[in-house]
């Protein structure tokens, strides 16, 4: 496996394993994403999809996780867009 320079920790670590995700922007989160990076975004996707409620079926789903992980990456995102909170430990009932 090849190392890399991480976009979003600045650490020189192993590349992404594998392929994490499809087209031109997989290209780049393989050449730019370290694989701990990658490890941390998926876990946080799991949180997204869960406390959103996120429908990956439907385009606009698929779409929504797709800019939260260009934010979370610190790609390109639309303008106007921020991350969700995620809330790591459950409110006090």
């Amino acid at each position: 496996m090849a190392d890399v320079t991480c976009i979003r920790c600045g650490q020189t670590r192993e590349e992404i394993e594998g392929t994490p995700y499809g087209g031109k922007i997989g290209q780049t989160l393989k050449e730019k994403v370290c694989n701990v990076c990658w490890k941390e975004w998926y876990e946080q996707s799991i949180k997204i999809i869960n406390e959103y409620r996120v429908t990956l079926r439907d385009q606009k789903g698929r779409d929504f996780l797709a800019t939260q992980m260009k934010i979370f990456f610190k790609l390109e995102a639309p303008s106007g867009e921020t991350a969700v909170q995620i809330e790591d430990t459950p409110p006090a009932k």
